[in-house]
């Protein structure tokens, strides 16, 4: 007998990829609540402590699966938000690579 998988989604953030994935119990509230928390964390301009951000909302799911769920979302929203940041950051120090060696100066990496 093959069990039923439920879709869930991850939607696509700061110019990274979304993601679909397969769950054994339908935990789509479970991944909305991580993203909108971790939303929130992001927007805040005095961040209180991330994990304590992250536990509060798992220990509000119902089932290890939903708790699953919610810390996979809610690690894939900044995980989006942290490649986002690495690839402006590369995308910088190439800009800054290109105008140095235009004017023939070397300037230390930031």
């Amino acid at each position: 007998m093959r069990k039923r998988r439920y879709v869930t989604h991850i939607p696509p953030a700061d110019g990274q990829p979304g993601l679909e994935l397969g769950w054994p119990a339908d935990c789509q509230s479970a991944m909305d609540d991580a993203l909108q928390r971790a939303e929130h964390w992001l927007a805040q301009a005095n961040k209180p402590i991330l994990w304590t951000a992250m536990i509060i909302g798992r220990q509000e799911q119902d089932g290890a699966t939903r708790r699953t769920a919610y810390e996979v979302a809610f690690l894939t929203r900044l995980q989006q938000r942290l490649e986002e940041l690495e690839r402006a950051a590369r995308e910088r120090q190439a800009s800054r690579d290109r105008r140095s060696r235009l004017q023939g100066v070397i300037l230390p990496p930031v």
